[in-house]
């Protein structure tokens, strides 16, 4: 047993503590949340050139997995229609924020980890247009750090249409 406390204590001084040890993630969890916040608020105020700058590239992957539910409804019109859909294939995110009417995505249960380079963040949201909810389900963005700033790189959720 003795050998095994040696062990350890020359395995942590040999390699030391982790190479972001020095990083606040206080201060990145932070930031994160301050970047899901213009998220939800860019979405509520059309604007698209704040949106545009949450994003890593325009051409991130976007992808939509739809709830049994409504593959069932949907392959009722059309037989193939698919149980994902990579809408980052389609074009930019900001084609997400409509034009018409009151657009807003509610968010709860946020949970967020990072090391301060790297970050995912996980939630609950609901799609609501002109204050009625049409979808909602569970949502998970990864995120890097791009100089000072945080930028989402994928964009993953589950669809389910609200009754």
């Amino acid at each position: 047993m003795k050998f095994t406390g040696i062990l350890i204590v020359l395995i942590t001084f040999t390699f030391g503590s982790p190479a972001n040890a020095n990083i606040d993630t206080k201060t990145s969890k932070k930031e994160i949340r301050e970047v899901v916040e213009t998220f939800r608020l860019s979405i509520i105020n059309k604007d698209k050139d704040t949106f545009k700058t949450l994003f890593y590239s325009d051409n991130i992957p976007w992808i939509a997995v739809f709830s049994d539910e409504m593959v069932k409804a949907n392959r009722k019109d059309n037989p193939d229609f698919p149980r994902t859909i990579n809408f980052g294939k389609y074009g930019p995110p900001v084609k997400m924020i409509s034009d018409e009417g009151q657009q807003e995505e509610k968010m709860w249960n946020i949970r967020i980890n990072t090391d301060g380079y790297l970050a995912s963040v996980h939630f609950n949201y609901s799609d609501n247009m002109n204050g009625i909810k049409k979808a909602f389900g569970t949502e998970s963005w990864d995120l890097v750090k791009v100089g000072a700033n945080w930028k989402i790189v994928s964009v993953t959720y589950t669809v389910t249409e609200a009754p």
